[in-house]
């Protein structure tokens, strides 16, 4: 009978060890792969389950040596799993509380019903025993799956909460196991019917504020992501603005060309009705330098940014801007749609500042490289006076006051997305704006 005690209690320790850690591996991902094995579940759940039935010999019930479980997991999330730390702590508390809570529950539900003080229910060897843990881990397999359901709706994004709403959460989930832990601690110490009623009734307590917390994340994370949606909208929109606004500016372009090629077909027209092929074929040359001078082109193998470089840049040299791009072949992990905004709002940025001045040495050079998976952008434009100095939050001088900082505000987002980091820096009379993206995780 013990030993077959023994293997049913192993085989417990072995449900919560996976558990435990499946819960954090379903809610930030896998850094290694999607698949859980591949991610060392297998090892970290066993080596739960080694601490479970180590603290096990020592202690009844875990109380405080519960912060060791939570230790265990937190370095499985840092060590194999994506996410910001925060959300690893998240992880980390949140299957602990929700073991710890259940089982006290149960345990001091069952001490109540028995008329047995909770540390018999704990060290029996009886069915009312088997039933109390059975009904506890169904129990805690119920709300992590249910939990997981409700977080993973977006499994990139679990939840739309601030990091000081998420730091309160965490701090009640700290607090349940002090609380939790003191009542089955005090329980200990007393086998009295009172004793049993006030653990039940604290516990289920406590309970009901978790679980009205738990309903209060959900609401939170439903406004905060309908907020969210409506200033990806109003992001949207005032960026349409902009794209219209860039679009007039590439027609005139096209007019002014256009006005170009009329005069120089007029020319040509006037060389070859006297016979003057030489000179037709001379001009020809000189407007061919020319037109090399006034386009940029850079051939890389992505039509996107090959799309925006030579557009934004031909722009540039319509306002006698002196333009030069320095690029890698590949982008490799960037969305397509971040490189084109991210690259646009540079672009924008440096063409809308630098036709401003008045110096007739205007200059705008563009530089990307990569560097295993790093990505760096860095554009630099011709300033006359400190941008930094004049205009420190960097708000846009265009009429429309709605997209004031839009567009650093785009590259800081597109930059917080990959990891990255983006700095606004003067150096001499240049304006640089660098940007750092990691593809790889």
């Amino acid at each position: 009978m013990n030993i077959l005690w023994d293997l049913f209690e192993i085989s417990v320790n072995c449900f919560q060890g996976f558990i435990m850690m499946y819960f954090p591996f379903k809610f930030l991902g896998g850094k290694y792969s999607d698949k859980f094995l591949k991610n060392h579940g297998l090892l970290f759940a066993a080596m739960y389950t080694l601490l479970i039935s180590c603290l096990n010999s020592i202690s009844a019930f875990e109380h405080f040596l519960a912060f060791l479980y939570v230790t265990l997991i937190f370095l499985f999330c840092i060590t194999c799993l994506q996410g910001k730390i925060l959300h690893k702590l998240f992880a980390s508390f949140f299957p602990v509380v929700i073991g710890l809570i259940i089982s006290a529950l149960t345990s001091s539900g069952t001490a109540f019903l028995l008329n047995k003080s909770i540390n018999e229910v704990f060290v029996s060897h009886d069915p009312q025993r088997v039933i109390s843990v059975l009904v506890t881990q169904l129990l805690i397999l119920y709300l992590i799956l249910l939990s997981l359901r409700i977080f993973n709706k977006n499994p990139h994004d679990p939840y739309q909460l601030r990091h000081d709403e998420l730091a309160l959460i965490i701090t009640n989930l700290v607090f349940s196991i002090i609380i939790g832990a003191l009542f089955v601690l005090i329980s200990f110490d007393t086998d009295s019917d009172k004793s049993r009623l006030y653990t039940f009734i604290g516990i289920t307590a406590l309970i009901v504020i978790n679980i009205v917390l738990f309903y209060f994340i959900i609401d939170l994370g439903k406004k905060n992501s309908a907020t969210l949606e409506y200033e990806k909208l109003k992001i949207q929109v005032a960026y349409n603005e902009q794209f219209i606004e860039n679009a007039d500016t590439e027609y005139n372009v096209i007019q002014k060309l256009r006005h170009d090629s009329k005069a120089m077909y007029q020319v040509l027209s006037d060389f070859l009705s006297k016979g003057e092929i030489e000179k037709a074929s001379k001009y020809l040359r000189t407007m061919a330098d020319i037109a090399d001078e006034r386009i940029i082109f850079v051939n890389t193998d992505n039509d996107f940014a090959n799309s925006i470089i030579n557009a934004k840049l031909t722009i540039a040299k319509s306002f006698d801007i002196s333009a030069s791009c320095m690029t890698v072949n590949s982008f490799t992990g960037i969305d397509d749609i971040d490189l084109c905004r991210l690259l646009s709002n540079m672009l924008d940025n440096a063409i809308t500042a630098t036709s401003e001045i008045k110096s007739t040495d205007k200059r705008i050079s563009v530089n990307i490289s990569e560097d295993i998976g790093t990505y760096t952008f860095l554009v630099r434009n011709t300033i006359e006076e400190s941008v930094l100095t004049n205009n420190p939050q960097l708000l846009s001088t265009k009429k429309n006051k709605e997209i004031s900082g839009l567009g650093t505000s785009i590259i800081r987002d597109i930059a917080d997305k990959y990891n990255g980091r983006c700095d606004f820096y003067e150096k001499g009379n240049e304006f640089c704006c660098s940007v750092i993206l990691n593809t790889e995780v």
